[in-house]
């Protein structure tokens, strides 16, 4: 079993509290036996998986959109994510700590298919939304997201990355965790205040440009300068 399996059978047992809602315990109860049984296949547990996520607990979902992520090299996985980042019901300010971890899954998994989405998402107005689909698309390796990651690199470079950050939403949504854990932990600093958007993202944007280039320019002007002689033969270097 995984270590992200592991984990949400602890998010699920803290369903199993008698406060909690008991229709989902026959769900759990069926995830439980179908993901761990003898001789399970990866298809097997992702359908598992799968049917879980359809109850709209945000916790669960977070955890499955997670445990889908680890399925390397399984399509089914990858597809998976990919049609969840891509449902409307997996948008707006609640749902951001899923689409967040959709996002970390797709990138995990290099999901070629999803380079037009997360590029996309790199300039999206909630920080932590835009640092995943960052992430992702330096792990995806996709030319698509040049022009708008170097757009963020530019407009964090200015005033504008001066702006506090909003609250993680898994602080919130996990306070609970310990260390340990496989999911974020809260960032000390925002006891007192919050880093601002250029601490949060120029490391990333800086990042993910050169997974996809292999170059190391520093700044937003030298990184347009270069793609704008190179963006029409542009060939991923190995």
């Amino acid at each position: 079993m995984s270590l992200t399996a592991g984990a949400l059978f602890g998010i699920l047992a803290w369903f199993a509290a008698p406060a909690d809602d008991e229709p989902l315990q026959p769900a759990i109860k069926t995830f439980h036996d179908d993901y761990s049984k003898r001789g399970a296949k990866d298809e097997d547990r992702i359908l598992a998986v799968r049917a879980l996520a359809q109850y709209r607990h945000e916790k669960i979902r977070v955890m499955t959109a997670r445990e889908l992520g680890q399925f390397a090299g399984v399509e089914a996985a990858s597809k998976e994510l990919l049609a969840a980042l891509r449902s409307s019901s997996n948008a707006g300010k609640k749902e951001t700590p899923v689409r967040i971890e959709i996002l970390r899954g797709l990138g995990n998994l290099r999901v070629g298919e999803a380079a037009g989405d997360v590029a996309k998402l790199v300039e999206d107005r909630d920080v932590w939304i835009a640092k995943a689909a960052i992430d992702a698309a330096g792990k995806i390796r996709t030319p698509e997201a040049m022009v708008p990651l170097i757009r963020s690199l530019r407009r964090i470079e200015s005033r504008n990355g001066d702006a506090e950050t909003s609250l993680n939403p898994f602080d919130e949504l996990f306070p609970e965790m310990i260390t340990g854990s496989p999911l974020p932990r809260p960032d000390a600093r925002q006891a007192a205040k919050r880093p601002s958007e250029r601490e949060v993202l120029k490391a990333p944007i800086l990042g993910a440009l050169q997974l996809i280039t292999r170059q190391t320019w520093e700044s937003a002007k030298e990184w347009e300068t270069w793609w704008t002689k190179r963006k029409g033969s542009f060939r991923l270097p190995e």
